[in-house]
């Protein structure tokens, strides 16, 4: 019951969030721009369908696959799937189950099969150095899949400390916030991880505050990278995205691949 109640909020924010874009008629610009239709496909994720966008460069390089927030589509991503596409980085960006053309419902279980069935994917199509890339809700995905798929590392954008602290920081009641269950707890999370985290947040991100971020940093430990970027609101990064957010993230990437790498290649010729 509790699990329905989440899905249910869930559902109601991304509609809300979406059809606010459908009527400024932002997301008609995003359809009418977007550069990818060839690069459009569909992933099965139980028996399920997701619509997904797959950029590719070299198979040797990293691939980040893009866990998306809660008000988003896969063409909301174009742009910064370009950058990555110009620094040598392939993506995959994927529609949660409920989301565009995918099919099924948006609940937390979905997203976490939805997310762990899209790295496959990108593990069958040759990748051996796999980043996880959770933006703001998806950071609460990554983090919850992270363990039980094959991965070089972990990047957390403007991500929360806990599913109940984020729906408190957007200005959800605290009663109701108490009445679901507090799933995708980052802080805890992390701490369980043995693969590198990177967490990276604005400090002038007014919906999740910077605070969140210190203390997924601080939960890491040693395994654990904190960059703070000045000047970007929350979904800054992807409306108007800049080198100056994303190129330290691919070049932090490419340096725990090579890394990652070279700790194969060692274990194989032992």
């Amino acid at each position: 019951m509790r699990e329905d109640v989440l899905s249910l909020l869930l559902m109601f924010g991304s509609r809300c969030l979406l059809y606010r874009d459908r009527w400024s008629g932002r997301l008609g610009q995003l359809l009418k721009a977007f550069p990818f239709e060839a690069n459009r496909f569909v992933i099965a994720s139980g028996d399920r369908s997701l619509s997904a966008v797959y950029v590719s460069t070299n198979k040797a390089a990293p691939a980040f696959l893009i866990c998306h927030g809660i008000g988003e589509r896969v063409e909301y991503w174009a742009t910064v799937q370009r950058l990555f596409e110009s620094m040598g980085i392939s993506s995959l960006a994927i529609n949660y189950s409920g989301y565009g053309e995918s099919s099924g419902s948006l609940s937390t279980k979905h997203c976490e099969e939805d997310a762990i069935a899209a790295c496959n994917e990108l593990l069958a199509r040759g990748h051996r150095s796999i980043f996880l890339l959770g933006f703001s809700l998806g950071s609460g995905v990554v983090c919850a899949i992270a363990s039980r798929v094959r991965v070089d590392g972990v990047i957390l954008c403007e991500g929360f400390s806990t599913l109940r602290e984020a729906g408190m920081a957007i200005g959800l009641p605290r009663w109701l916030t108490s009445v679901v269950p507090d799933v995708w707890r980052t802080v805890d999370r992390v701490r369980e991880l043995e693969v590198p985290v990177l967490v990276v947040h604005s400090d002038e991100d007014r919906l999740f505050p910077l605070s969140m971020a210190t203390r997924i940093f601080e939960a890491c430990e040693r395994h654990g990278e904190l960059i703070v970027v000045n000047g970007f609101t929350h979904n800054a990064p992807i409306f108007e995205p800049a080198e100056k957010y994303w190129q330290p993230i691919a070049e932090w990437a490419k340096r725990r691949s090579s890394a990652a790498g070279a700790e194969r290649l060692f274990l194989t010729r032992s």
